[in-house]
């Protein structure tokens, strides 16, 4: 009897998958011809998953789900129902349409029907023995495989029998991205220290390299299937982002003249591909800050990605996840303008009315001076611009797509038509 084939690549160069032996897999709607889906179930392996295309001994069906523009995918178990059902909570749209798609998926789940939306099939043992690895209680798994990237890492939701959601493991290859899930297990041990009175977050479970070059990082959930993600800026958000700075401000920080610097260093680093027009636009944006460097000084802790997929409520509580990019090197109210933009830009609005709206919203809700405002909005899209612009460099080979780049163009480009860089 012929064995299936197992979904493997021995590096993102590899040739693509051929399914059975039949022709090579092409198309970029494709998951076996996509490299990085290929890269995720290396990292399933690392768990000692086995994963094949068709049924193996001890093997479960899994049905593949495609991801926004298919720059991740979704592994969920076929069955049993509630499982199949708990797993689409890795799935968190912002947007109102894709809010509605995804309760259509929750009710074609909910009646045991075949996912229409469903890019492929792939069979997975071992799912039951890693799971209590990292809880006694867990036996079922659901994999996102990331989001296309050189910082795509394979994020596992653990749950048990009845779908209860017992916590979360994230498996990386790349050293840059085992340096930001170090990061992030550090940053969680240092606010478990801390204490927060005003949010909920992650408690490391486990932390460790395995042999094969894998690093694991799990941590417990507070999460239900049922929690959605904030979709709005609540009062919550408000108490938590004061709590954090005040309670973790620090002599580490830089003042606005070392973000500045920092700044600089990073786009003296960027690679000689970037179009030159982004290279002045770097120059004017930081010339502007220069002159007022103190407006947009540090105040404490950053979370770095704080945006409505990376919240939500429990009781009277924040819960906050996904700390991989917590630092101190953020400008003053870094996490508040994420936050608000990320909102806005659910609404598919126009990138410089948004900007100007959020401008707006820090004079007249939050009582900036115009000069903070506009300097501390400058600074955020640089420092987003930079990790974006950053992410071109790919020494693998493997396709990149820069998110946002055009938005973050038109917004620093109306920055300095309307001259709020200016002194």
């Amino acid at each position: 009897m012929t064995q299936p084939a197992t979904v493997r690549t021995p590096t993102p160069r590899a040739a693509p998958l051929r399914r059975g032996g039949g022709p090579a897999a092409t198309g970029s709607g494709d998951c076996f011809g996509d490299p990085h889906f290929l890269a995720a179930v290396q990292e399933m392996e690392a768990l000692g998953l086995r994963v094949t295309t068709a049924p193996h001994t001890g093997s479960h069906p899994f049905d593949v789900l495609a991801g926004h523009a298919h720059l991740r995918w979704f592994v969920v178990p076929a069955r049993p129902r509630a499982v199949r059902i708990a797993s689409l909570a890795l799935i968190q749209p912002l947007r109102p349409a894709a809010r509605i798609f995804k309760q259509a998926m929750m009710v074609t789940a909910a009646l045991g029907l075949p996912h229409p939306w469903r890019h492929g099939r792939v069979h997975i043992s071992g799912v039951c023995r890693a799971a209590r690895g990292f809880d006694p209680g867990a036996s079922q798994a659901a994999f996102l495989s990331g989001t296309a990237g050189p910082h795509r890492k394979l994020t596992v939701q653990w749950m048990d029998a009845g779908g209860g959601i017992r916590g979360y493991a994230k498996v990386a290859r790349a050293p840059a991205v085992q340096a930001l899930l170090a990061n992030e297990a550090s940053v969680l041990e240092q606010l478990r220290r801390t204490g927060l009175h005003s949010a909920v977050v992650p408690r490391v479970w486990l932390r460790e390299f395995r042999e094969d070059g894998a690093a694991i990082l799990a941590t417990d959930a507070l999460r239900t299937p049922q929690h959605p993600r904030c979709t709005r800026l609540h009062g919550s958000h408000l108490v938590f982002l004061d709590e954090l700075a005040a309670r973790t401000a620090s002599p580490r920080m830089p003042d606005g003249e070392g973000l500045l610097r920092g700044m600089r260093s990073q786009v003296a680093r960027l690679p000689a591909s970037l179009p030159r027009p982004w290279r002045e636009r770097f120059d004017l944006a930081l010339q502007g800050l220069a002159f007022t460097p103190d407006l947009i000084a540090p105040r404490g802790l950053a979370h770095g990605d704080f945006t409505p997929g990376n919240t939500f409520r429990h009781q009277d509580r924040l819960c906050v996840f996904d700390w991989e990019y917590a630092g101190y090197a953020y400008p003053a109210d870094y996490d508040l303008i994420r936050f608000l933009l990320a909102v806005r830009s659910t609404r598919r609005g126009d990138p410089v009315g948004d900007c100007q709206a959020v401008e707006s919203i820090l004079v007249r809700n939050f009582r900036r001076p115009p000069a903070a405002a506009r300097a501390r909005l400058t600074a955020y899209l640089c420092v987003q611009a930079l990790l974006l612009a950053g992410r071109r460099a790919n020494p693998d080979g493997m396709p990149l797509i820069w998110e946002g780049e055009q938005r973050a163009s038109l917004m620093l480009d109306s920055l300095d038509a309307h001259g709020w860089l200016s002194p």
